[in-house]
């Protein structure tokens, strides 16, 4: 683990704590998130799904734009510099956002508002129990199809939301591959008929 990863790993993980253990008044009045799958639901803080959004919106910004995410890496200016803009381009960011960017541009981190974004909506999709799932077909899926998809999806990973990302490859002949977690199932036909031959 390198160094910025750390750093990323902390600032993620210290965000989120705070937010989650010091609800607001209006977090208290039972705001709801509902589970898929689930007759029960969890509740969360709204402040958590707002922080998240925001730091989604900072990060496209930041990495849409190339001569915005050279200005960010540039050490020749200031911090001071680089949070004008992001005040600039979004005015109305919260309180909570307003400082966690204050703290970052006191210790020269404003460059690792990309990183962190990432590590705090991993944070988060792991508190909702959610897992991004990638799968590849041979041909688009049938609706039906899908549903019985998606809620094997949530047996084998273990969750109770299924984030489905779907990509269609021909060659794979048949089957499906699913990524998810750093796990690659392929139980493609392509992959059949490669084990095949290598037998032969």
């Amino acid at each position: 683990m390198s160094f910025n990863t750390k750093i990323v790993t902390t600032y993620a993980k210290s965000l989120f704590q705070n937010l989650k253990n010091s609800p607001t008044k209006e977090s208290a009045k039972d705001f709801k998130v509902s589970k898929i799958t689930a007759n029960e639901s969890t509740v969360l803080v709204p402040d958590l799904l707002i922080l998240a959004e925001e730091l989604i919106l900072i990060r496209a910004i930041l990495i849409s734009s190339k001569k915005l995410k050279n200005f960010f890496k540039n050490p020749t200016y200031s911090e001071q510099q680089k949070l004008d803009i992001i005040l600039t381009l979004f005015p109305g960011l919260t309180v909570t956002m307003k400082s966690f960017l204050k703290v970052l541009k006191e210790r020269n981190h404003l460059m690792l508002l990309s990183e962190i974004s990432d590590e705090f909506n991993k944070i988060l999709l792991k508190f909702k129990q959610s897992t991004k799932v990638k799968i590849i077909v041979a041909s688009p899926l049938e609706e039906n199809i899908g549903t019985t998809v998606l809620n094997s999806l949530k047996t084998v990973t273990n969750s109770t939301e299924i984030i489905l990302k779907t990509a269609y490859n021909p060659k794979i002949l048949g089957g499906l591959i699913l990524e998810y977690n750093s796990v690659a199932v392929d139980a493609s036909i392509l992959k059949e008929f490669s084990l095949f031959f290598n037998e032969i």
